[in-house]
C-alpha cells in the first residue's frame, strides 16, 4: 500500500558524496526500487545545500566525511533555514565516522546508514524517513485545509466581509475586555435605503454587484482591530474597539459620504443613488451591560434613522445627526 503511494506521487531525492561512484551505486540502488522519479546530486555539502535550496527534495543523503565541505558542514546549513526542517536527511559513514552518532543527531540527521551497506538496508532507511515525511506534508496539508475551511466558514461569500455568526463570537470576546477595564468602544449598524427597489428595478444581479461594492466601501479605512461584518440582507455592522463616540461618528459620516458619491448610475440608468441610514451605540454607557443590549442600542438608534428620513446617522443617546 505505502509503496503504490511512491509510485502515484512524484518523489525526489539528494544524493550528496564526493564519490562518483557512490553517488551511482546509491542512485542504481533506489532507481530499482521505484520510490524516486527524480534524482539531484552534489559532490560536498555546500553544492548539496544549494540543490536543496533550489529543488526542494523529498529526502536527502549525504556522506558524512567529504574533502570540500562535508556532512556536518551541510547539517549546519540546513539548520539554518527552517523552511527545511521537514526534509529528512540520512547520513552514510564508515563505522569509524559514525563513532559519535549523537552528535550526527544533534546536528539534525535523522538517521545513518553505516559503510558499507547493502540495498536492502539502504532502501529499508530510505522508505521508512520518507514515509514520516509523506506523513508529515500529509498533516500540513490537512491543517492549512482546515485552516482554509474555518477562514471561509467565518466570511460572507457575497461581499467577503465577515459573516453574522463570526461578528457575533468577536463582539463577546471584546465586549467583556472592554467592560472589564472599562474601555471605549462604538457600534455602527448600517442599512442600505430603499435597497429593493434596486433589485426590483435592476435584478438581483445587479443588487449583488452594489452590496459588494458597499461592502469595499465599508471595510476601507479600518483599523486592524476593528471588525465589519454584514450582519444579514443588505444590513452592515461595524465594531469599533478603543472608540468614542466622536470617533464613530466621524467614521459614520465617512461611510455617509463614500457611499453617496458612488456611482450607481453607472452599474444601472434606473437608480440614480443610493444611501444608507446609520445607528451607533458606544461605550461606556450605563444602561448597556450586555452585548445583546449593546446591539439593541445600535439597532434602536438605527430605527430613529430610517424613520426620521434616511439619508442619516442617530446616536443610541437620543441625538440625531443630519449629514
Amino acid at each position: 500500500m505505502f509503496l503504490s503511494k511512491f509510485i502515484t506521487m512524484r518523489r525526489s531525492i539528494l544524493i550528496i558524496d564526493d564519490s562518483a561512484t557512490t553517488r551511482k551505486q546509491i542512485k542504481s540502488m533506489l532507481t530499482d526500487s521505484g520510490m524516486f522519479d527524480m534524482f539531484y546530486e552534489a559532490s560536498d555539502g555546500l553544492t548539496g545545500f544549494k540543490e536543496m535550496i533550489s529543488n526542494h527534495p523529498d529526502i536527502v543523503i549525504c556522506d558524512l566525511l567529504m574533502p570540500e565541505s562535508g556532512g556536518f558542514k551541510f547539517l549546519k546549513l540546513k539548520k539554518s533555514h527552517q523552511d527545511l526542517d521537514t526534509i529528512p536527511v540520512l547520513v552514510v559513514a564508515d563505522k569509524k565516522g559514525l563513532n559519535n552518532k549523537f552528535h550526527i543527531l544533534e546536528e539534525g540527521a535523522q538517521d545513518y546508514v553505516t559503510k558499507p551497506f547493502t540495498p536492502i538496508e539502504l532502501i529499508a532507511s530510505v522508505k521508512s524517513n520518507l514515509k514520516i515525511k509523506i506523513l508529515q506534508d500529509e498533516l500540513v496539508a490537512a491543517q492549512k485545509k482546515l485552516q482554509i475551511l474555518e477562514t471561509l466558514s467565518n466570511i460572507d461569500p457575497l461581499t467577503g466581509l465577515y459573516n453574522r455568526r463570526f461578528f457575533l463570537s468577536a463582539i463577546e470576546k471584546e465586549f467583556e475586555r472592554l467592560k472589564r477595564y472599562n474601555r471605549t468602544m462604538s457600534l455602527l449598524m448600517i442599512d442600505m435605503d430603499h435597497f429593493k427597489s434596486i433589485n426590483d428595478k435592476c435584478g438581483h444581479p445587479v443588487g449583488d454587484r452594489v452590496l459588494t461594492i458597499i461592502s469595499r466601501i465599508l471595510n476601507t479605512g479600518l483599523r486592524k482591530m476593528d471588525v465589519c461584518a454584514r450582519y444579514g440582507g443588505d444590513e452592515f455592522i461595524t465594531m469599533l474597539p478603543e472608540t468614542d463616540k466622536t470617533g464613530a461618528l466621524a467614521v459614520a459620516e465617512r461611510y455617509l459620504s463614500k457611499i453617496r458619491e458612488y456611482a450607481v448610475a453607472d452599474i444601472c440608468g434606473k437608480i440614480k443613488s443610493v444611501s444608507c441610514s446609520i445607528g451607533i451605540a458606544y461605550l461606556p454607557e450605563s444602561n448597556i451591560n450586555s452585548v445583546s443590549e449593546f446591539l439593541k442600542s445600535a439597532d434602536e438608534a438605527l430605527y430613529v434613522a430610517k424613520n426620521t428620513g434616511k439619508n442619516k446617522i442617530s446616536m443610541y443617546d437620543s441625538k440625531s445627526y443630519n449629514i
